[in-house]
């Protein structure tokens, strides 16, 4: 899309999609930049049904919790949420009124929730919000025989989601087997939370994912495939679609908060102004 287009597009009222990713660790078998590639697929799937457009993707986000491995780059949440309503206001400045953020990691939610209500209390306007993994956790659970043995990062339902939209990123030959190991004393039941004998609900401590986790991946491959995949996208993206669609429906006679935006333009110029002394 040139400038021009972009300018042409105003007049329609479109429904924006701003995908928000991560680069962060997914196993050895997965790439870094998983979660920005699925949220980039997903906006693009959804545009093609809804006539919504897709600004391009921020890759980046907060992955805190596993940063202890290599190749892993988190933003601070507050600097995520910043970016997220930087862009934002640039959207409305140009009178993009309708975002929905399509979020691919987990841990951007909160960044971007805040991120969203900021934009409200700026401009009026409402702003959505997809979570792709976090929809197939919810969608997927029937299709499994045991889906809390085999949900997990790096392994279901995220790993035949990518074997169906991209197998050219999956590298099995490269996977070990998930396992979580004790770490000073504490036996540890998932990314933050750790077992509390003699209770079966388990306790919440905050560690860095690799004390915990060396080889990054926890959950079971067993019933990992692009069937299975492909029942992602049909589910998952189906409602991203409908969700879109319900969203175009419920925001099409919405307005920009005028003053808001007159603000962001003048605080632009006046940023601009104090540069150029």
């Amino acid at each position: 899309m040139s400038w021009t287009d972009a300018a042409a597009a105003v007049d329609e009222n479109p429904v924006v999609l701003l995908p928000i990713g991560a680069i962060e660790q997914h196993g050895a078998h997965l790439p870094l930049d998983e979660d920005a590639l699925v949220a980039d697929h997903v906006a693009k799937v959804v545009s093609a049904s809804t006539g919504a457009i897709v600004a391009p993707t921020i890759p980046y986000g907060h992955s805190h919790n596993l940063r202890g491995y290599a190749g892993t780059i988190s933003l601070p949440q507050q600097l995520l949420t910043d970016l997220v309503v930087a862009v934002g206001s640039e959207l409305v400045r140009h009178g993009f009124r309708r975002i929905v953020l399509v979020d691919g990691n987990g841990g951007n939610l909160g960044a971007t929730a805040a991120a969203a209500f900021e934009l409200k209390d700026r401009f009026g306007i409402l702003v959505g919000r997809l979570y792709p993994w976090g929809l197939g956790y919810s969608l997927m659970r029937d299709l499994y025989k045991d889906p809390d043995r085999v949900y997990g990062h790096g392994a279901e339902p995220e790993l035949s989601a990518m074997m169906a939209m991209f197998p050219e990123e999956v590298h099995m030959e490269k996977a070990v087997t998930p396992e979580l190991t004790r770490f000073q004393g504490w036996t540890p039941a998932s990314y933050i939370q750790a077992s509390i004998p003699p209770h079966g609900l388990p306790g919440e401590i905050f560690w860095d994912f690799s004390d915990i986790c060396p080889s990054g991946v926890t959950g079971d491959f067993s019933e990992s495939s692009p069937e299975m995949g492909q029942a992602w996208i049909d589910r998952v993206i189906g409602f991203c679609t409908d969700y879109v669609r319900e969203y175009d429906r419920n925001t099409a006679g919405s307005t920009t908060d005028h003053a808001g935006e007159s603000a962001v333009r003048t605080e632009s110029r006046l940023s601009v102004s104090t540069t150029a002394r």
